[in-house]
C-alpha cells in the first residue's frame, strides 16, 4: 500500500508562505473575483434564468500580476429561464491555475423558481467534475537536487511528478429578488469530496465546502444614476472573506464602482476599481484593476479582470406555442 499523503501545494517562496496563506487557503478552494456583481450564477447555481432570457459570461482574471505561479482563473458561463419547467437551466466551465496546481471542471444546474408576495424566490442544485492536477516537477526546494533531467526534492511530502484525479463538483443555493433587493446562500463543493492524485505519493486533496453569501440592494439616485451597493461573503469555516462593493450605473450604458475585500488586519487584501459600458443592447464589456494592500504589494503588480456578459433579450424557454386550428367556416 502506497503511503498517502495530504497537502497544500508549495507554490511560492518559503519567505512570503506566511504571508500568503490567510489569503490563498480559501482562494484554493473558491477562485476569487472582484465584480462578483457581474455574474451571480457563478455564485450561485439558485440564480439560473433571472436574467430574463438566454445570459452568457466570460469572465478572466489573472491575480498578483507579476508574481511567479500566482492565480488565474477563466470561467464561462450560460443560463436561461426554463418557463415550462418553473425555473432556469445552465452551464458553467471553470478553469483556474494556482502555480503548480491545476483545476478545470464544469457545473450543469436546475432551479425551481415560484412567487411570492414580498418577491420572487429561486432554489437550485448543479453537478458536475472538477479534475486536479499537480506538476511535481516544477516545485524547487532548498535541499533538492536538480541536474539535467533530475529532479530530487528530498521532502517526503512533495511529489516529483506530475498527478491528477477526478471527483464529484457540486453546488446548492438559493436566491431572492425584488424591486430593491437582492439576496442569496449558497454551498459549493456540497459533498465535501476527495481527490486522490495518481502520482507515486498519490496525494490526496479534501475539497472543503464554500458557503457564501450575497447581498445587494438597488437604490435609485434618480432618473438617470442608480446605486448598487453590495456585500459579499465567502468561507470554509477556518478561512473567512468579505468583499463590500459600490457599483454605479448612468443612464443603463456606462457603469463603474469600487470594491474593498477584507475586515481585518490578516483578512485586508485589495482595493480594487472597475469600469464597464453597454456596447449594445445585448452585450457589455467591464475591466476591474485590483490595488493590492496586503504584504504581497511588495511584490505584486496588481490584478487585473475581464468581464464579457450577453443577454439575448428575448423571451426563451416558454415551449412550443399551442398548435392552431383553422375551422374552414370561418
Amino acid at each position: 500500500m502506497r503511503k498517502r499523503t495530504r497537502i497544500r501545494s508549495k507554490i511560492f517562496p518559503v519567505f512570503l508562505i506566511c504571508a500568503m496563506m490567510p489569503l490563498m487557503s480559501l482562494a484554493q478552494q473558491a477562485p476569487q473575483y472582484t465584480m462578483n456583481m457581474l455574474d451571480k450564477y457563478r455564485l450561485n447555481p439558485a440564480y439560473g434564468g433571472m436574467d430574463a432570457s438566454l445570459s452568457l459570461t466570460g469572465s478572466i482574471k489573472s491575480q498578483w500580476e507579476g508574481f511567479p505561479g500566482a492565480p488565474k482563473f477563466q470561467n464561462i458561463s450560460a443560463h436561461m429561464p426554463l418557463y415550462i419547467a418553473n425555473g432556469g437551466v445552465g452551464i458553467q466551465f471553470i478553469h483556474d491555475q494556482i502555480g503548480v496546481e491545476e483545476s478545470t471542471g464544469f457545473r450543469a444546474s436546475y432551479n425551481y423558481v415560484f412567487e411570492t408576495a414580498y418577491g420572487i424566490i429561486s432554489a437550485g442544485i448543479s453537478a458536475g467534475l472538477i479534475q486536479k492536477k499537480i506538476d511535481g516537477s516544477r516545485l524547487r526546494t532548498r535541499d533538492g537536487i536538480y541536474e539535467g533531467r533530475t529532479i530530487v526534492h528530498n521532502d517526503p511530502i512533495l511529489s516529483s511528478t506530475l498527478g491528477s484525479g477526478v471527483s464529484p463538483n457540486t453546488a446548492f443555493g438559493i436566491y431572492f429578488t425584488n424591486d430593491y433587493l437582492e439576496a442569496g446562500l449558497a454551498v459549493d463543493q456540497l459533498l465535501s469530496p476527495t481527490i486522490t492524485l495518481n502520482n507515486a505519493e498519490e496525494t490526496t486533496f479534501r475539497q472543503k465546502r464554500v458557503y457564501n453569501a450575497f447581498v445587494e440592494y438597488i437604490y435609485p439616485v434618480n432618473d438617470i444614476l442608480q446605486l448598487y451597493p453590495s456585500v459579499y461573503v465567502k468561507s470554509d469555516g477556518v478561512q473567512t472573506q468579505i468583499d463590500l462593493s459600490a457599483r454605479f450605473d448612468y443612464q443603463e450604458l456606462y457603469f463603474g464602482g469600487l470594491t474593498f475585500r477584507g475586515y481585518s488586519k490578516n483578512t485586508i487584501d485589495a482595493l480594487a476599481l472597475f469600469v464597464g459600458a453597454r456596447v449594445s443592447r445585448q452585450l457589455s464589456l467591464a475591466y476591474g484593476y485590483d490595488i493590492t494592500l496586503s504584504e504581497l504589494s511588495t511584490y505584486s503588480e496588481g490584478t487585473h479582470e475581464i468581464v464579457i456578459h450577453y443577454n439575448l433579450g428575448k423571451p426563451i424557454g416558454v415551449g412550443k406555442p399551442e398548435r392552431i386550428i383553422y375551422n374552414p367556416r370561418y
